[in-house]
């Protein structure tokens, strides 16, 4: 899930929490802070936003439709997203037609009757191909909406979950400032952008965090899972090794005198090796046949919760299976070996 491409660029950008408290200045100290972050040169790009990608969407709504509906069309629902102009820029959303927000409509927030959708609203709304859907007016409520842009689909949310239909609207407040800034000498930048937040919000905390990771914590519990059952499997091999260890030696040691006789009339050490090992390569093998389907069926099963999913190869199976005959043959060789290079006058004196 990590290597799927997301639609969007989450390296290097720091989210700094928005002010909590609302006052009737807050749009104007939104402006001085966005003016500030200007200021510190390693600061790339900014934008200001009431949500953003793994934090959900500010809410859902219903009853949008195109100028020519469909029967239903008002009963589909969207993802609202509160943005600015800076919004795709910075997150390197690419837009597939038109023109993000201009600051004019950002400042005159919904009231402006603007808005843009992403390729999936644009087609819940009828446009075929998307990008028709610029210029053109949708309705919502008593009013009406011109569509000033449609950007590619992108993964807001997690990758188990398909993408939403999402339109966007202009506000020049906010709930998150996300940077992309140059990380070298991260401590001293952070220390000044906190300097400059406490200047212009002082009842606010600073509170931060870097999407990339913030993004990645939604598979923890993937992530924990892996290890747990990597290590849960390694020691699984470990015991399993330590059993077929045993009885390779009680094998051997029962056979003493069946080897003795075949070496007399002339068995070789490769006839002794594989005497003693294919009984338990055929137990390997069958073991194998018995749980091959049973993973395959597990782990389609689990990937079903996932939209986007690696495929099962075959050749995973036809891997592992090798492996696990390769592990069972080097353990049970150590006492074949040593059976079939003992001297047989010897073995068979002892019987």
């Amino acid at each position: 899930m990590q290597t799927q491409d997301l639609g969007m660029n989450l390296e290097q950008l720091l989210v700094v929490q928005g002010p909590s408290i609302t006052s009737d200045d807050q749009g104007e100290r939104v402006q001085v802070f966005k003016e500030a972050l200007d200021r510190l040169p390693f600061v790339e790009q900014y934008s200001a936003s009431h949500s953003v990608p793994s934090g959900g969407y500010n809410f859902f709504a219903a009853g949008f439709t195109s100028l020519h509906p469909a029967p239903g069309d008002e009963k589909k629902s969207y993802a609202m997203a509160i943005v600015d102009g800076n919004y795709f820029d910075t997150y390197g959303i690419t837009l597939a037609a038109g023109q993000p927000f201009t600051p004019e409509m950002v400042q005159r927030g919904w009231q402006g009757n603007h808005l843009i959708l992403n390729e999936k609203a644009a087609q819940a709304l009828g446009f075929e191909p998307a990008a028709t859907a610029v210029g053109q007016r949708i309705l919502w409520g008593d009013g009406d909406y011109e569509i000033q842009g449609v950007i590619k689909d992108y993964h807001h949310a997690s990758l188990r979950q398909p993408i939403d239909p999402i339109i966007f609207l202009p506000n020049p407040s906010s709930g998150y400032f996300t940077l992309r800034m140059t990380t070298h000498n991260l401590p001293a930048k952070l220390a000044q952008i906190a300097q400059q937040f406490g200047d212009i919000f002082p009842a606010e905390p600073f509170d931060y965090f870097f999407l990339d990771e913030q993004f990645d914590q939604q598979y923890r519990s993937e992530q924990q899972f892996g290890q747990v059952f990597t290590a849960a499997s390694a020691l699984a091999i470990f015991i399993a090794c330590l059993g077929l260890f045993g009885l390779a030696a009680y094998a051997a040691e029962a056979r003493t005198k069946e080897v003795g006789i075949r070496k007399v009339f002339g068995a070789t050490v490769q006839n002794v090796v594989l005497l003693l090992s294919k009984d338990f390569l055929k137990l390997v093998a069958l073991a194998l046949v018995l749980s091959v389907p049973l993973t395959w069926y597990a782990a389609d099963r689990w990937l079903q919760d996932f939209t986007y999913r690696t495929e099962i190869h075959w050749w995973l199976f036809a891997l592992t299976g090798a492996l696990a005959l390769g592990i069972a043959l080097v353990t049970v060789s150590f006492h074949a070996i040593k059976a079939a290079l003992a001297n047989p006058v010897q073995s068979l004196r002892d019987e």
